[in-house]
């Protein structure tokens, strides 16, 4: 029994960390526009929790996909839902922040609709 009460323990302790460090993340805009993901490269730290606040300013809706990117992250419980299937859609002129933790490597990043992505809706993310 008192094994079982030190591991919730350490387990609410360990939640409270991370919400904490939910809380501290930097943040960094991810604009989407009419066939354009401004910045075109996205760097981030390995392991350092980060708040992306995706800003779609068109008249139609975006998508930012970025599938391996969002499966090798660990997302704040509440965003897992916004990536489903390893992309963000907003609707005209929305705006939406995850918060996540993301594991180095190099990931591609696109509309999922095709002709956005041929006029040049592409980019790519790097984390270190």
């Amino acid at each position: 029994m008192r094994r079982l009460l030190t591991v919730l323990a350490a387990a609410a302790l360990a939640g409270t960390a991370y919400a904490q460090e939910w809380r501290n993340a930097p943040e960094y805009d991810v604009l989407l526009t009419s066939y354009d993901i401004v910045p075109g490269t996205i760097r981030l730290k390995a392991g350092q929790p980060v708040r992306l606040r995706f800003v779609n300013n068109s008249n139609q809706k975006h998508d930012f996909s970025a599938r391996a990117f969002f499966r090798a992250s660990k997302l704040r419980g509440r965003d897992a839902r916004l990536v489903a299937g390893g992309r963000i859609e907003l609707p005209p002129l929305a705006t939406e922040t995850i918060v996540l933790v993301p594991r180095a490597g190099r990931y591609r990043v696109s509309s999922s609709n095709v002709l956005h992505r041929m006029l040049g809706m592409t980019g790519k993310i790097v984390v270190e």
